[in-house]
């Protein structure tokens, strides 16, 4: 699919770094310790459809990273990974009153995304709402499916909500942080 497209325009994913929390070390040293305090270590899969019977059956946080291929060779060792690019960012069982609503459960909502066409990043049509963007984005590969465990689900929420506002992922919609554009430069002048 690449090859065919290879002489085409590029289509493009739009990443706005909220630049102010992400140069506050004090803001981004407290939210790991909260995640080492109250979340399990992150487990990182190959985002699958047949995925679902491995990933825990607990409530907790859970991240969508598309990792490209391309691998810097730093000395003798090639750096791969060390560019992914977070996509979406997610909570499980939040809810005293969902129970039910687990990591595993969440995944098998995003199994369909999975299984779009590649071709579709090409189309003219820009998606307008978050299933179209998923659909859209989760195709492309490697596609990682990250997932923490947080047993006190009181927290899940507000880790949710911090991690959103530091890495601002393209494919959220609500809790993303506000942003200005370039100084003197009106916001709908550079996104286009």
């Amino acid at each position: 699919m690449v090859q065919r497209y290879r002489e085409e325009d590029s289509p493009a994913l739009q990443v706005e770094l909220g630049l102010l929390r992400m140069l506050d070390a004090e803001h981004c040293e407290q939210l790991t310790q909260d995640l080492v305090e109250f979340a399990s270590p992150w487990e990182i899969h190959r985002a699958t459809e047949d995925l679902t019977p491995a990933l825990p059956d607990d409530p907790g946080l859970y991240m969508f990273v598309w990792r490209p291929p391309f691998q810097f060779q730093v000395g003798s060792v090639p750096t791969h990974g060390t560019f992914p690019q977070l996509l979406y960012i997610g909570q499980a069982g939040a809810s005293q009153t969902d129970y039910g609503n687990t990591i595993r459960q969440r995944y098998k909502d995003y199994r369909k995304f999975l299984r779009g066409d590649p071709e579709s990043l090409w189309t003219d049509t820009e998606p307008t709402n978050r299933d179209q963007r998923l659909g859209r984005y989760l195709i492309l590969q490697p596609m990682e499916f990250w997932c923490a465990t947080v047993q006190e689900r009181n927290r899940i929420e507000a880790l949710e909500k911090r991690l959103i506002r530091l890495h601002n992922p393209p494919l959220n919609d609500r809790g993303r942080p506000k942003l200005r554009g370039r100084l003197g430069t009106p916001r709908s002048a550079w996104q286009s």
